[in-house]
């Protein structure tokens, strides 16, 4: 005989993930101690023992229910949808099979979304670093901004705010995640919510979908989930492996998904696509010069085609440098449009100096017969200006340990023409962890911008799991001849040329490009260990960007 109908259901949805599918389970459970929910896993077509642990779990708990789909497409969402349609409880929560929400939290959402008559309650979500062990607390779902309190009791100690449907200025537009919220099933019923299938990031146009229809939304101002991170390359989950133009294709199919939603809401095209531009083409953009040229193109063209599809006035009154990006992605040369990428997401990237006329700043590799007003940066640089900031590019074309002393060989591109010819710079390695400076060295900037330091490394701690990170960062001296003058508002990082291999370690430390293409330093255990705490000497780093998937959550906008 079936149970009475739960409060909750939770669906989990599960892909060869055996081993960590008793962890979602139970973390789902923990603070419930009635029938007043049901976890159904959505066994999508696993190759390994996962059905088997699923249906053990079901027997040894009458709250947990099993449903084995015949085969796995690559995607979440049909896994989904067939969670959806087996919900029986008033609310319906979603969560990945290798994440994991916090004692309780589940039923902390339910109770606040009750208590304000909300059809969607959402909590924040942090970041595990599986590697490290280190928790970060997404920003972008704490809703910081935009939630007004309500007044009650709960609000004034600071427990959440309430917002109403998405609109031009909604913090909702950071949240493109269908976890760590619970929502009514009414509401899913209807406005006949789905999640896209065929397609990653599925989560964006079901929660878009959500925004526009809930009429109420109720925030609890804690972290309420783990999203457990694994930065290791070759590991990574679907989603993360934007290094595939297929992954790129995706994430523009789902924004063709929002984009068909948004046709009858004209007013909110501009920051859904300011939203694109500063998160989802982010993601791509900061890395296009470790890809090759057939990757670049096929990003451009892919990019240059959504673009033409969105209506121009949706792109008026983007700032720079997003302006000018979607400049060049929609009619520039392909070289260009590059360089904009790189400029807009990597710290004002730049290869040359911007172009001197007529006493303004303007986008270099455009001629002055070929430029529009997306090209002038007169008004951009003199905000950086303003700022004590400057447009310089420091780059490594060489590092080399030798001993006790790293090498490093590089180029200053002067992107404002503030250097002069008596600049010197100074090359220092930071401890990540407490900014603290364990090593410098200073050198004439040459001509052309070539420099060479050598700097004395710091002395690792090389016990097994011990593992440091030191950043190596930049500052300038000198500027234009004048000891003292303004220069760049704190140490810039020192990027790594795509081309420049990494180094083998050295005295327990190895050199290696972070995922936000810079130089660091990490401690190598100096015996074997086991997995995890040997995984350190690969690539990777804990600023990985959030992702979805089928075992992912989506990404909010940095």
């Amino acid at each position: 005989m079936q149970t009475p109908a739960p409060l909750l259901t939770v669906v989990c949805n599960v892909f060869d993930d055996a081993e960590r599918l008793p962890r979602a389970v139970a973390s789902a459970l923990a603070g419930w101690t009635t029938s007043d929910i049901e976890v159904v896993v959505v066994d999508d077509g696993s190759d390994d023992e996962t059905g088997e642990v699923a249906d053990r779990l079901a027997a040894a708990d009458g709250r947990v229910r099993v449903i084995h789909l015949d085969r796995n497409d690559g995607t979440p969402g049909a896994a989904r949808n067939r969670g959806l349609d087996a919900a029986r409880g008033e609310w319906v929560a979603f969560v990945d099979s290798d994440d994991e929400y916090l004692p309780g939290a589940l039923r902390r959402l339910v109770d606040r979304g009750r208590e304000q008559g909300a059809d969607v309650v959402a909590g924040a979500v942090a970041r595990y670093n599986e590697r490290t062990g280190q928790v970060t607390p997404l920003q972008a779902t704490g809703y910081t901004r935009g939630a007004e309190s309500t007044g009650g009791t709960d609000d004034a100690e600071g427990t959440g705010g309430v917002l109403g449907s998405l609109g031009p200025d909604s913090p909702l537009w950071d949240d493109t995640i269908a976890v760590a919220k619970a929502i009514r099933v009414d509401l899913v019923r209807r406005h006949r919510l789905r999640f896209p299938e065929g397609i990653l990031y599925e989560d964006q146009p079901f929660t878009v979908a959500l925004w526009l229809g809930a009429r109420r939304v109720a925030t609890l101002d804690e972290v309420v989930y783990h999203w457990f991170v694994n930065n290791v390359e070759g590991s990574e989950s679907i989603t993360a492996r934007r290094h595939a133009i297929e992954n790129f294709h995706d994430r523009l199919a789902a924004n063709r998904e929002i984009d068909a939603l948004l046709e009858a809401h004209p007013d909110l095209r501009a920051p859904k696509l300011e939203k694109f531009l500063g998160h989802d083409l982010a993601l791509y953009g900061k890395d296009l010069d470790t890809r090759d040229e057939e990757y670049r193109a096929a990003f451009v063209t892919a990019a240059r085609g959504y673009l033409l599809g969105l209506p121009a006035t949706a792109r008026e009154g983007l700032p720079q440098p997003l302006r000018l990006l979607v400049r060049e992605l929609v009619d520039g040369p392909p070289d260009s449009a590059v360089a904009a990428s790189l400029f807009a997401y990597r710290r004002r990237h730049l290869e040359r100096p911007l172009a001197r006329r007529a006493g303004g700043w303007w986008w270099p590799y455009r001629p002055a017969s070929e430029a529009t007003a997306d090209h002038d940066l007169t008004a951009f640089v003199a905000a950086l200006h303003a700022g004590g900031r400057r447009l310089r590019t420091v780059t490594a074309t060489a590092v080399r340990p030798v001993g006790s002393t790293l090498r490093l060989a590089g180029t200053v591109v002067d992107g404002d023409d503030s250097l002069g010819h008596f600049a010197r710079v100074s090359a220092l390695v930071r401890d990540r962890r407490s900014k603290a400076t364990v090593g410098r060295a200073s050198t004439r900037v040459r001509a052309h911008g070539r420099f060479e330091v050598g700097l004395d490394l710091p002395e690792p701690d090389t016990a097994p799991g011990s593992v440091t990170t030191w950043d190596v960062k930049v500052t300038f001296e000198n500027v234009l001849g004048r000891r003292g003058a303004p220069s760049v508002a704190g140490p810039l990082p020192v990027e790594v040329a795509a081309s420049v291999t990494p180094a083998e370690p050295v005295n327990g430390l190895l050199p290696y490009r972070t995922r936000n293409g810079n130089l660091s330093l990490r401690t190598v255990p100096a015996v074997p260990v086991a997995a995890p705490t040997a995984q350190p000497a690969a690539a990777g780093t804990t600023d990985a960007e959030r992702e979805s998937g089928s075992a992912r959550p989506e990404g909010t906008r940095p």
